[in-house]
């Protein structure tokens, strides 16, 4: 639990970035392209890997997946979207990935019970952006934030021409979501470390982004069919 201190100091963080709000929501639409893409290629992968009856269901859904991993950044709710691959903590005074994550994916699943089938996956698609989120190094290592920013525009610059990016199968299954957010943290941040010592910036950027954008793509089509067998039980599939 949070001292009273460290709840301050994120309430006071909150009302400055509240301030700057219109900037960062004009900046918006052009981040969330990188999330719209992981959305769209994993469900590729499930069509790919044999899952039919999950990639028929979520590419009718993809408009609602589409506006709930766009909405998980607004307002500044990314400054919860971290999470410390070995202190297992958020950034200091906000939530983390983790709590967000099973947060957004209980909502999911209130709202099949209750027959919303579209709201549903909007939340699906917010919990779904935690799991992408994680595979950045500069999410789950505090200390690379200030590159943050540079990597994601290097990213989107070259986001629909380079086919390396693409993940074509391979979709990666873990039983709870604590193991999606957790594995992807330590997989972004081992992969940090091992191409560290590139010196040319768009080389190590390029490697870095081939290894993290196909793992999200991966664990995204695996959280997909996670979720397409919780929801099995309810009456909404066809």
């Amino acid at each position: 639990m949070k001292n009273k201190f460290e709840s301050t100091y994120g309430n006071a963080l909150k009302g400055i970035m509240h301030a700057v709000n219109p900037l960062k929501k004009k900046l918006l639409k052009t981040y969330c392209t990188v999330h719209k893409f992981i959305i769209i290629q994993a469900i590729e992968i499930l069509k790919n890997d044999g899952y039919k009856e999950e990639a028929n269901f979520f590419k009718k859904h993809i408009a609602s997946l589409n506006n709930g991993v766009t909405w998980a950044d607004q307002d500044f709710k990314s400054s919860n979207h971290f999470y410390h691959v070995t202190r297992g903590k958020g950034l200091y005074g906000f939530s983390d990935a983790l709590t967000e994550c099973k947060k957004y994916y209980n909502r999911s699943i209130a709202f099949i019970d209750a027959g919303d089938v579209s709201k549903a996956l909007f939340y699906f698609g917010a919990a779904c952006h935690l799991v992408q989120d994680t595979t950045v190094p500069q999410h789950v290592n505090n200390k690379l934030l200030k590159s943050h920013r540079k990597f994601e525009l290097w990213i989107i610059s070259r986001l629909m021409t380079d086919y390396s990016f693409i993940a074509k199968d391979g979709t990666v299954i873990y039983d709870e979501i604590e193991d999606y957010i957790v594995n992807n943290a330590i997989m972004a941040n081992s992969t940090y470390i091992k191409n560290l010592a590139i010196h040319s910036r768009d080389e190590r950027y390029s490697r870095i982004a081939t290894t993290i954008l196909k793992e999200a793509q991966r664990t995204t089509a695996g959280l997909m069919v996670k979720y397409y067998k919780d929801i099995n039980k309810y009456k909404i599939l066809p």
